[in-house]
């Protein structure tokens, strides 16, 4: 988060900083989940604890922005996207009912009925945005080696979707995926802290 504020450029320090932000907050959520004793509070935070599905197509947007390495494309069509996926991810959470169960290894663990939905929903998303950065790889001046990082750490992601999707779980939350996406962003932001030494 510091990073991002100290080195990120101007038009998509906003953005990052709230994405950065709902990867912290889920995170946070999960902690909260292996710690608390009391399973009425665990409720409120149905909508934080799926946000992975929410962050991650929204970090690869932004990050699919910078290895494209173009001045002239409008970063801004990229607030309403995440608008309108914000909307549709809070759909599915506002029509999911939710169970609790209690694991003596990571204490309360939620799940929804429209986890499939969920998982649909962000598999279409990756989907999209993996079909995006193949097609990149032909653009010139485009980072090719970022943008492949960027379509093998999606094809994880969307592997580790299905796997859980088809009933298999080593941990009760998708999270793999989230350390990818941090370790890219983080590489993304230490380009910017170069390139801005370099100037």
């Amino acid at each position: 988060m510091k990073r991002n504020l100290d080195v990120s450029p101007k038009k998509i320090k906003i953005y990052l900083t709230l994405v950065i932000t709902l990867f912290l907050l889920r995170h946070i959520a999960l902690f909260l989940l292996c710690i608390l004793k009391n399973s009425t509070i665990i409720y409120y935070l149905k909508s934080i604890i799926f946000l992975n599905h929410l962050s991650i197509p929204l970090m690869v947007l932004a990050i699919t922005y910078v290895y494209l390495r173009s001045e002239k494309l409008n970063f801004g069509g990229s607030y309403i996207i995440a608008i309108i996926t914000c909307v549709i991810y809070m759909g599915i959470i506002h029509i999911s009912k939710v169970t609790v169960q209690v694991s003596y290894l990571y204490g309360f663990i939620l799940e929804i009925d429209k986890e499939t939905s969920l998982f649909l929903f962000s598999l279409t998303l990756l989907g999209v945005l993996l079909v995006l950065n193949v097609i990149l790889l032909d653009k010139p001046f485009v980072n090719k080696m970022g943008i492949w990082f960027v379509i093998i750490a999606i094809s994880i992601v969307m592997i580790e979707d299905i796997i859980i999707l088809g009933g298999i779980k080593i941990f009760p939350y998708s999270v793999i995926g989230d350390m990818i996406f941090l370790v890219i962003m983080n590489l993304v932001l230490k380009g910017f802290k170069i390139s801005s030494k370099n100037n």
